[in-house]
């Protein structure tokens, strides 16, 4: 299968400098090839065995095969930061962010991240209105089991529609590491539940049954979606910076970011602003740090931000363009997709050039303006261009991102897998809670 490409001839540096700074990272390269073929999680980075993990996908599998896929009308998938992002980005990408208007397409997916009273009380209104409990599931999504939004929507979910559905624990499934509070409170209740490798955080889970198990209730196919992200762990763990976009783009971002501290991921597809929000927790938490490797004070980081084009251009192209040169862009964007024909019409006359052309023609010369507008202002940015989306290309377009975080904290003398600065808040909040 032919993936997507990218071109970085309007990355503003040179070959030497991207062979230099890449030999810096040919031993961290053949560790992470060499962890993507063990199976014990006893390292972070063996997020790149799951997309070979058979054991795995055929525990995710089993766990499916248990409900009615054809009555399933909703999956409400309750979670928050790496335990939804992923799937949010692969089922978004997928069935595209009009898919309420189409109501024969099922199941669908409803998404309860932070507490909201106004989407709990719909949502429990939604599922209140069902003639049968198999008609929907309550998924339930945290590593630690005791995730603060997750915890408090579930059990409200529950409670807000347990008189309609008594035996609503039957329609419930935990994921979540195992042994957790959550685990253990499954257990009790009867629940379904299937776990997280240890190791694995949740940012880099989207591969594991964090993402594999929604998804695949969804009726989405998880096998396509590891075989992308495996076709990217063995190109990505290439020591050839010419064979391993991965490095390239690390690379690329890592001399960027030292005078430019803002990453602007600029997709050209709306169905991937979720794939753009995944990405930036991505960013945002694996570069963000206080303390570097060695504990040195550093409060490093790189500010990743989302762009939909066109839309934004309508908003944010004069700042982009005018404003301060400290934004480094990618430009990621399909132009392969079935697409309508503007009528010669009289309305058409108000835009005469967009007569007789397709929207992807349009979307094209969009795109076109976009970058030469950049280049006459000398931003620099690469493109990324995928051949189509689907489960196959969402695959490895993700596990590409997750492997150029890695070598890009590397770069960066980072810890890509922690976030202890997270717990500022949350110590802070677990008091405030304690008090009210």
């Amino acid at each position: 299968m032919k993936y997507f490409s990218l071109n970085y001839d309007d990355a503003q540096t040179s070959e030497s400098k991207l062979a230099k700074t890449a030999k810096k990272l040919t031993s961290y390269v053949e560790q992470c090839r060499d962890l993507s073929a063990l199976d014990d999680y006893s390292h972070p980075e063996q997020s790149l065995y799951l997309p070979f993990d058979e054991k795995m996908i055929a525990e995710v599998e089993s766990v499916v095969s248990q409900y009615n896929l054809d009555q399933l009308k909703y999956i409400v998938l309750i979670g928050i930061g790496g335990s939804n992002l992923g799937t949010k980005a692969v089922y978004d990408a997928l069935v595209g962010p009009m898919d309420q208007l189409l109501p024969a397409r099922r199941p669908k997916m409803i998404f309860l991240d932070t507490v909201d009273s106004q989407s709990l009380y719909q949502t429990a209104e939604l599922l209140n209105s069902l003639e049968s409990k198999t008609e929907f599931l309550l998924v339930a999504v945290s590593k630690s089991g005791t995730t603060t939004e997750t915890v408090a929507n579930f059990a409200s979910l529950r409670s807000l529609i347990d008189d309609t559905f008594p035996e609503i624990n039957s329609r419930c499934i935990v994921i979540t590491d195992e042994n957790s509070a959550l685990w253990q409170k499954a257990d009790r209740l009867n629940m379904a539940k299937i776990a997280i490798p240890k190791l694995v955080g949740g940012r880099y889970s989207v591969f594991s049954p964090v993402g594999l198990l929604p998804l695949a209730l969804a009726g989405l196919n998880a096998r396509a979606l590891l075989r992308g992200a495996a076709a990217a762990v063995k190109a990505g763990t290439k020591v050839e910076l010419t064979a391993n976009k991965s490095l390239l783009s690390a690379v690329i971002t890592f001399l960027q970011q030292q005078k430019l501290p803002i990453h602007n991921t600029f997709l050209f597809n709306p169905r991937l602003e979720s794939c753009g929000r995944w990405y930036r927790q991505l960013m945002g938490e694996s570069l963000g740090k206080k303390n570097d490797a060695r504990g040195k004070k550093v409060h490093a980081g790189i500010t990743p931000i989302v762009s939909i084009g066109s839309t934004d251009l309508h908003s944010m192209a004069q700042l982009y363009y005018g404003g301060p040169k400290d934004k480094f862009t990618n430009i990621v964007y399909c132009l392969r997709e079935d697409s309508p024909i503007v009528p010669a019409s009289d309305l058409a006359e108000l835009a005469p050039n967009t007569r007789n052309k397709s929207l992807v023609d349009i979307m094209r010369s969009i795109i076109g303006g976009v970058k030469a507008g950049y280049r006459k202002n000398k931003l620099p940015f690469i493109s990324i261009v995928l051949p189509s989306i689907d489960e196959g290309q969402l695959g490895y377009y993700l596990q590409f991102r997750l492997l150029e975080m890695m070598y890009l904290a590397k770069l960066m003398n980072l810890n890509a897998f922690d976030q202890p600065s997270v717990e500022d808040y949350k110590h802070e909040m677990s008091k405030l809670l304690a008090k009210s």
